[in-house]
């Protein structure tokens, strides 16, 4: 699995953007080597654009594989989708997006199976503005420390951007034991 941190970091509105396909390149075509990105607190954005998904990379095909770690005392608590557009102005601006637990895809698109699938969603412009945690989930509302695999991808001609907010917080016990904390160094300081 190739491990990228930050790689390229673009400051915005909604948060920090990790990758932009028009900016840092394609994101990996091999569910086996995802591009992996170790999330922190805060939003950060990836950013994919695809195409053509039903045809091999050889051939102009274009599907995206990312993972995202969290760590121990973080979760995920939403996935806002803040854009699906097609920059050449077409009329198709829909993607597929899929989420599997663990560092990669298993399922073979070739052969879509989609029982290992978490969820999935077909991303339209209607879902501009909207968490789709829980349809990618399976319907869970947050996602603690590990990592999890997406599969994003357009079978059309025009090319679909998609642009996925993650947003990262401590877990619930986290807080506690950092209010915990400074509780006691309250009291040490008297």
């Amino acid at each position: 699995v190739a491990a990228m941190a930050f790689v390229g970091s673009i400051a915005s509105a909604g948060g920090l953007v990790i990758w932009d396909d028009a900016v840092n390149g394609d994101l990996s075509d091999d569910r086996f080597n995802p591009n992996v990105f170790a999330l922190g607190n805060g939003v950060s954005s990836i950013i994919s654009e695809t195409v053509l998904s039903n045809f091999p990379s050889s051939e102009g095909g274009d599907r995206d594989y990312f993972t995202v770690t969290i760590g121990a005392g973080q979760s995920i608590t939403s996935i806002v989708m803040s854009e699906s557009s097609n920059p050449a102005g077409g009329f198709d601006a829909v993607g597929f997006i899929a989420l599997q637990f663990g560092p990669i895809v298993t399922v073979d698109p070739a052969v879509p199976n989609p029982a290992p699938l978490a969820g999935f969603v077909i991303g339209t412009s209607d879902l501009i503005g909207t968490d789709i945690l829980g349809l990618l989930s399976g319907g869970l509302s947050e996602l603690g420390a590990g990592e999890y695999a997406f599969w994003v991808q357009q079978t059309g001609e025009d090319l679909t951007r998609i642009r996925m907010d993650f947003n990262v917080v401590p877990a619930p016990g986290a807080l506690a034991l950092l209010g915990l904390g400074g509780l006691v160094a309250g009291r040490r300081r008297r």
